[in-house]
């Protein structure tokens, strides 16, 4: 797990070694552990290579005159620990550079593939792996191969290219810029800061999308100019052009399907096996426990196949948000250390700016604050997490995929009456964008996701042009090609669970720990989805969600630990919202610092924002939610000093 960035001038004038530094500063939490700089020419297929002791004090001795472009690396050493692992890492020639972030699951099975083939490793790492593979078969070969989690860039000075990829689900980040001058790539944003002449801009056409939804959909953000490459996606940087193509997409689900029996086995087995692969490590590993079914069920597996587990939790005062008993029933039955921390509401403002800077944008999912700390509890004690992320999206996980074939019925009812269309929107927010949408069904899978009504968003910010805020992510839906009522599994798989895999790799790797995801392994995911599609599986079931959600997974967790532990109403990751805006220690650092500036951006409506500012107990739930979303909006905007001049809505 590791961080990199790269820079090219396009106009061919000499690369500043000093600016990629502290683009790799910037992101040093990713790998401190090792760093390493490489300039080249890709028009004079001639490179320099620096090391991590050379980059301390770096004082450029060469002739680096003709040389345009630079990359540089910061390692997390968790697989061969040795020099030897060092990035960005090289063929003999010289003429092939590669820096991964990640790790490759099925690493050594193509390694074996290649000693077959009379290839000589030096090293222990995925790393060098990838880059034979690269040599020998290309690019497009070398993606569908792995299996893993990955960030990849290849300076080809052979075919004058850079290649950037991503792995199938988007777990690893890649940015990157491309303008009249220059083409610039990171893990991370905030490299991006280093860039001389690159102002942080706010791109205010996305602003209906953050607003709606909390998040944006790859590739869009919130800086203009920076974009985000999309999961399964590959890019060419050459000539001065970016090409760009998705080598992985799930369209096709052709898989047999088992009898009732032998699914449970098979996916057991296959889950099993993916926890297993991703337990290899040469550093400690632990396991991210919520008490959910999710976390339970990697733990036990993890449990079956290493000697030493730890486990790490964050807990609540509040009853209600509390799952401290499932906790406790899974490290006693299991007999696992597990450490814990309760929910602090005094150090939450410093929490919640302190991960919005490791976001690289506004954090309005609040228990993302949470993820932080929890890998701050961990850091002294492990460098690898697994967590159960990914499981309700790949599994049929939420209730909404229940809901959105009945949403679909009901709206046809609705069009005929619109005084019942008024008492079900206060049900249902979904239903009110019928002020503005057509809503057919792709429109409701889309909204169905949708966290802030379209009656709040109108009164807060009256400015914002909601219908800006759906256009991407139709074009998206639009593209999968599958019936009706199973487009949600793989528009949630790259909107929404892309979100959440990028804030577990910020939060986690803020505190250098590697966050892993064994719900998804290619097989695993592969098939879980194709015994969704391809059986009689039940969207439309409204009444009894419970049981029809994660249906096969709640079969495998009752098997281990009961029925009342896997068959309990589903409660996520919850956070006291109203008791955080009511806390003083809050309310003072925003009335200090984020109320004036809230006042002075004419994106809102002050007065109304301010009535709930000053009345929490009396504002409805929906409110709080986006009355947060605007405070992070505004913390992100300051901490990362954007430009909002042309913020004229």
């Amino acid at each position: 797990m590791c961080g990199f960035a790269g820079h090219i001038n396009k106009n061919l004038d000499q690369v500043d070694p000093f600016m990629i530094k502290k683009m790799m500063q910037l992101q040093q939490h990713r790998g401190p552990d090792d760093s390493g700089l490489a300039l080249f020419s890709l028009n004079e297929k001639f490179s320099l290579s620096y090391n991590q002791n050379d980059l301390e004090n770096l004082d450029i001795k060469d002739d680096i005159s003709k040389l345009n472009g630079g990359i540089g690396f910061n390692r997390l050493s968790v697989i061969d620990v040795s020099k030897n692992g060092h990035q960005p890492m090289a063929n003999k020639d010289k003429s092939i550079y590669i820096m991964f972030n990640g790790e490759i699951y099925n690493a050594f099975q193509l390694k074996n593939e290649l000693i077959d083939k009379n290839y000589n490793f030096k090293s222990k790492t995925d790393t060098e792996i990838i880059l034979a593979l690269y040599e020998k078969y290309g690019l497009e070969f070398t993606l569908k191969k792995l299996n893993g989690m990955f960030a990849i860039c290849i300076l080809d000075l052979k075919k004058n290219q850079i290649f950037l990829a991503r792995d199938r689900f988007g777990i690893k980040p890649i940015y990157y810029i491309s303008n009249e001058e220059f083409f610039s790539f990171s893990s991370e944003v905030k490299s991006f800061l280093a860039i001389n002449n690159f102002q942080f801009k706010l791109n205010k056409e996305h602003l209906s999308e953050y607003f709606i939804f909390k998040y944006l959909a790859p590739p869009n953000t919130l800086v203009c100019g920076v974009n985000l490459l999309q999961p399964g996606e590959y890019l060419i940087f050459k000539d001065s052009e970016i090409k760009k193509k998705i080598y992985f997409d799930f369209q096709n689900f052709d898989n047999e399907i088992d009898n009732e029996d032998n699914k449970l086995e098979v996916l057991e087995e296959k889950l099993k096996l993916s926890v297993k692969s991703q337990l290899m490590s040469d550093v400690n590993l632990g396991c991210q426990l919520s008490g959910g079914i999710d976390s339970s069920l990697i733990t036990l597996f993890a449990k079956k196949f290493t000697k030493k587990l730890e486990t790490f939790s964050i807990l609540f005062e509040d009853k209600n948000l509390s799952e401290k008993s499932y906790i406790e029933k899974v490290i006693n039955e299991l007999d696992l250390m597990n450490f814990s921390s309760e929910f602090d509401y005094k150090n939450f403002y410093n929490d919640l700016c302190n991960s919005i800077w490791s976001f690289d944008a506004p954090l309005s999912q609040i228990n993302s604050t949470g993820v932080y700390n929890l890998a701050k509890l961990a850091k002294p004690k492990v460098k690898v997490l697994l967590t159960g992320e990914g499981a309700d999206e790949t599994h049929g996980g939420y209730p909404r995929f229940t809901r959105i074939i009945f949403f679909h019925l009901l709206n046809k009812i609705l069009k005929k009456s619109s005084v019942l269309s008024n008492i079900v929107s206060k049900k249902f927010k979904i239903f009110e964008f019928n002020k503005i949408f057509s809503l057919d069904l792709n429109d409701i899978i889309i909204l169905s996701s949708s966290v802030h009504s379209y009656k709040d968003i109108s009164n807060l910010l009256p400015k914002i042009n909601l219908l800006n805020g759906l256009d991407s992510r139709r074009n998206m839906i639009r593209l999968i090609n599958l019936p009706n009522k199973h487009k949600s599994l793989i528009y949630e798989m790259k909107t929404y669970m892309h979100d959440l895999l990028i804030r577990a790799d910020k939060m986690t790797m803020a505190h250098s720990i590697e966050n892993r995801v064994p719900f998804l392994d290619n097989n695993l995911v592969e098939y879980s989805l194709s015994y969704l599609i391809n059986s009689n599986f039940d969207y439309s079931v409204y009444p009894d969600i419970n049981k029809n959600t994660k249906k096969y997974l709640k079969k495998i967790s009752t098997k281990y630990f009961g029925k009342s532990f896997s068959y309990r109403t589903k409660s996520g990751f919850s956070f006291p919202l109203k008791k955080i805006l009511k806390s003083s220690e809050f309310r003072k650092s925003i009335e200090d610092e984020i109320i004036p500036q809230i006042k002075m951006n004419n994106l809102y409506d002050f007065k109304n924002i301010i009535k709930i500012w000053k009345n929490i107990d009396l504002s409805s739930s929906t409110e709080l939610e986006l009355l947060f979303s605007i405070i992070t909006f505004e913390i992100w905007l300051k901490k990362y000093k954007v430009n909002i001049d042309n913020l004229k809505i």
